[in-house]
C-alpha cells in the first residue's frame, strides 16, 4: 500500500512532517516528502490518494474497559449519556420504553448517568435520580443504571438485592441513604454496587464477544488501533486470545490483569497467571497488573489531603481512602506498599487508578521503595492523575514512573467540580502542563466506557479546559499544545507499554497503523478539533474502517 499526497504528521522526535508512506507485509518501509514514493509501486500495490487529508500514527487508547464499553452502548444497554438525556424524565421515559419491550422480571440496564447534568438536579442540587423515579414504570422489573463508579437502581433491584435500610456500608463503598428516614434511596457507590451487580444474571460468553467486537467497531471508527484494558481476569483474557486466534481483532491489545486488593489475592493472581509482563505479541499482550487505589474526587472517595467541601445537606465532605484491604488508613497504605513490592520482584509492570493527591503520594512511595530494592524498567504508572502535586510529578519523573490521564474527563466535569474540590483544586485539576513539564511520560485516554471513546474530543479538552457546560476555561494554566496532546495519544502511550519501537510514529521499521483525518488537526481552530471527521483507519496495513471519502485503487 502506498499513501500518498498527504499531510503525514510522523511524531517522530522532530515532529516531522511528510507527504507520502509505503507498507509492505503490514510494516513501514519508507516516508517521502514527494513523489519518490512511487519507486515502491508494484502491480498489486494499493494506491490511496489523500488528497491533502492529515495522517497520524494509530491513535492508542492507553486506558479504556473494552469489554465493558461493548456491552454498555446500545443494543445491550440504555444509552443514558448526556445529551442523549437531558432529565431525570429523560431516564424515567427511556426506561419506560424500555420495560414495554421486554417481559416481567427482566433487567433494565443503562450506561451514563450523570446527574450533574439532568435538569431536575441542575435546578436544585439536593435533587437526585432515586428509586421513587424509577419505580411507577418498572414496578416489575429490576433496574440498574450504570454512571462513574456508582449505579442507580430502582426498588425492585434492592428487593431482590435484599438492600434495607439496615443494611450497612459495605468495605469501600457507600448506600447513599436519606438522612432523615434513613431509608436507601437507590444510589450505590464503589464497591457497594456489586450489592447489586453480583445478582444480575451474567453475561454469556457469546454477548461478552459480541460487545467486544462492537467496541472494536466503534474504537476504529475514531481511528484508534492500540488500547490498553485495566484490570481483566484471566477468564476474560482467554475470551481475547480465542478472538485473536479466528482473526477477528481489529485493534491491538495491552491487558493488565486485575491483582485484587490484598497481598494474598495478588499472590493468587501472579501463580495462576504462570507469565510475566510483556507476554504475548504486538496484536495481544499482557502488560502487567492493575490495582485499584482510591475512589474518584466527584464521588469525594479519592484519597486526598485537604478534605472535601461539604455536601449540599451539610455533611462533612471527607478525605476518601484507599480501596485496598485494611481496617485503617495505615494498614491499607502498607497493604498497597506490599502489593507493588510483590508485583515488582515478580517482574510485573503496575499500573493503579490513584486520582486523589494522597494516594498518588502513595502509589510513589511504594513504586520507588520497590525499584530500589529490584530495579528495572518497569514503567510503574499511576492512572487518571486528577491532583498529582507538582512534588509528587518530580519523583514520578527522577524514577521513570509514568502518568496515565483521562484528559477528555475535564470537559465533562469541571464546572460541578468546584462544590466538592473548590475553586483552585478544580482548576489544578488533570495537571497536564505540570507533568509534562516535569519531565514525565504521559500517555492519555478515554477510561471508556465512563464517557465515550472521543479522543479529539479529549485534544480539544487538554488544549482548551473548556466545561461542556458553561463553556468556561478551568485552570488556563495547565493547558498543553496540540502537538503535546497528539503525543499523548501516539507515542506516549506506547511507552507506556513497552512498545514505543515497534508503534507510536511513522517511521521507517514500524507497524503501518494510521489514522486519517478530513482536516488538520494542527491548524484547524481548536474548537472544532472534536468535529474532525476521521476518513479511515488502517492496521498492520489493513483496512479497518473506511467513511468512503477516499478511493483505494
Amino acid at each position: 500500500m502506498i499513501l500518498y499526497n498527504g499531510k503525514i504528521v510522523t511524531v517522530d522526535n522532530n515532529f516531522s512532517i511528510a507527504k507520502a508512506v509505503a507498507i509492505r507485509d503490514g510494516k513501514i518501509i519508507a516516508v517521502e516528502d514527494g513523489n519518490r514514493i512511487m519507486r515502491y509501486k508494484g502491480p498489486k500495490t494499493k494506491m490511496i490518494n489523500l488528497k491533502g487529508a492529515t495522517v497520524l500514527p494509530g491513535i492508542n487508547d492507553s486506558h479504556i474497559h473494552i469489554k465493558s464499553f461493548g456491552v454498555s452502548i446500545p443494543p445491550a444497554k440504555l444509552d443514558l449519556n448526556y445529551p442523549t438525556v437531558k432529565s431525570i424524565a429523560d431516564i424515567v421515559a427511556a426506561v419506560e420504553a424500555r420495560v414495554a419491550q421486554v417481559s416481567p422480571g427482566d433487567w433494565i440496564l443503562g450506561n451514563g448517568v450523570d446527574e450533574n447534568y439532568l435538569d431536575e438536579c441542575k435546578q436544585d442540587p439536593n435533587r437526585r435520580l432515586t428509586r421513587w423515579d424509577l419505580d411507577p414504570v418498572s414496578p416489575n422489573n429490576p433496574v440498574a443504571l450504570t454512571g462513574q463508579h456508582g449505579l442507580w437502581c430502582n426498588s425492585k433491584a434492592f428487593e431482590l438485592a435484599g438492600i434495607t435500610k439496615d443494611t450497612p456500608n459495605p468495605p469501600g463503598g457507600t448506600i447513599i441513604k436519606d438522612p432523615v428516614t434513613g431509608e436507601p434511596i437507590g444510589i450505590l457507590y464503589e464497591k457497594a454496587t456489586s450489592l447489586v451487580t453480583s445478582i444480575i444474571p451474567p453475561l454469556t460468553v457469546s454477548q461478552i464477544r459480541e460487545g467486544i467486537l462492537l467496541a472494536m467497531q466503534q474504537l476504529n471508527r475514531q481511528g484508534i488501533t492500540s488500547a490498553t484494558e485495566p484490570g481483566i481476569s484471566t477468564d476474560l483474557l482467554g475470551i481475547y486470545n480465542d478472538l485473536y486466534n479466528e482473526g477477528k481483532f481489529t485493534i491491538r491489545l495491552n491487558c493488565l490483569i486485575s491483582a485484587g486488593i490484598s497481598l494474598e489475592q495478588m499472590q493468587n493472581v501472579v501463580e495462576h497467571l504462570g507469565t510475566l509482563a510483556g507476554f504475548g505479541n504486538e496484536w495481544l499482550r499482557i502488560a502487567g497488573l492493575k490495582i485499584v487505589g482510591d475512589g474518584i474526587p466527584p464521588f469525594r472517595t479519592g484519597w486526598v489531603w485537604e478534605e472535601y467541601l461539604p455536601y449540599p445537606d451539610g455533611t462533612p465532605g471527607g478525605f476518601g481512602t484507599l480501596l485496598v484491604a485494611g481496617d485503617t488508613e495505615e494498614e491499607r497504605y502498607n497493604t498497597l506498599i506490599n502489593m507493588i513490592k510483590y508485583g515488582n520482584e515478580h517482574g510485573f509492570q503496575i499500573g493503579i487508578h490513584a486520582t486523589g493527591d494522597r494516594a498518588i503520594d502513595a502509589c510513589v512511595d511504594g513504586y520507588i521503595a520497590a525499584l530500589q530494592e529490584h530495579p528495572w524498567d518497569a514503567r510503574h504508572y499511576t492512572i487518571h492523575n486528577e491532583l498529582t502535586r507538582p512534588e509528587t510529578a518530580q519523583r514520578m519523573a527522577l524514577w521513570n514512573i509514568g502518568a496515565n490521564v483521562s484528559g477528555g474527563i475535564k470537559y465533562h466535569i469541571a464546572s460541578y467540580m468546584e462544590s466538592i474540590l473548590g475553586v483552585e483544586r478544580n482548576a489544578y485539576g488533570f495537571p497536564l502542563r505540570t507533568l509534562i513539564d516535569a519531565g514525565l511520560h504521559v500517555s492519555n485516554s478515554s477510561d471508556a466506557p465512563s464517557f465515550g471513546c472521543d479522543w479529539k474530543q479529549g485534544v480539544e479538552t487538554c488544549v482548551l479546559r473548556e466545561d461542556k457546560a458553561t463553556g468556561k476555561v478551568s485552570g488556563p494554566q495547565q493547558c498543553i499544545t496540540v502537538e503535546e496532546t497528539i503525543r499523548t495519544y501516539t507515542i506516549e502511550g506506547a511507552w507506556q507499554d513497552h512498545q514505543e519501537n515497534i508503534k507510536g510514529s511513522i517511521e521507517v521499521g514500524k507497524l503501518a497503523d494510521f489514522c486519517i483525518l478530513g482536516k488538520d488537526i494542527l491548524t484547524i481552530d481548536p474548537h472544532d478539533i472534536s468535529d474532525i471527521p476521521t476518513l479511515m483507519t488502517i492496521v498492520g496495513g489493513r483496512i479497518v474502517y473506511d467513511s468512503g471519502d477516499l478511493s483505494v485503487k
